[in-house]
């Protein structure tokens, strides 16, 4: 089957674009049951990209379902830039967000004790 770049156009036309997990806000890092290492800006970057997203696929149509986020003060904050992100507003996230909240990532760990396996191979 051939597509054209008509019918192409029309059916991304009729996406609507519905989030459900990447709006799960148990992410933040002062979440208890977080895992990953989000913060309020993270949440404005990913709302402001798929709102991009959603502009450029299906003439902004986008749902996000409101999912997770047991640390109510980092919810509130990370919501709320959420929207701010939707609405082209600034970003709120430098009064709320502390870069000493962060912890390191195991993956530089990983990559020295490669770089150890290797030169102890080397030998």
């Amino acid at each position: 089957m051939e597509l054209s770049s008509f019918s192409i156009t029309k059916l991304v036309s009729n996406i609507l674009i519905i989030l459900r997990n990447i709006s799960r806000y148990d992410g933040h890092v002062l979440d208890p049951l977080a895992s990953l290492q989000f913060t309020t800006g993270t949440y404005y970057m990913l709302a402001s990209n798929i709102k991009q997203l959603a502009k450029d696929l299906c003439g902004g149509r986008c749902v996000f379902f409101l999912e997770g986020g047991y640390n109510l003060d980092s919810l509130s904050h990370s919501v709320a830039d959420s929207f701010r992100a939707f609405l082209e507003e600034k970003s709120l996230a430098s009064e709320f967000d502390n870069p000493a909240i962060l912890y390191e990532e195991p993956l530089a760990k990983v990559k020295q004790a490669i770089q150890g396996v290797k030169h102890w191979h080397s030998l």
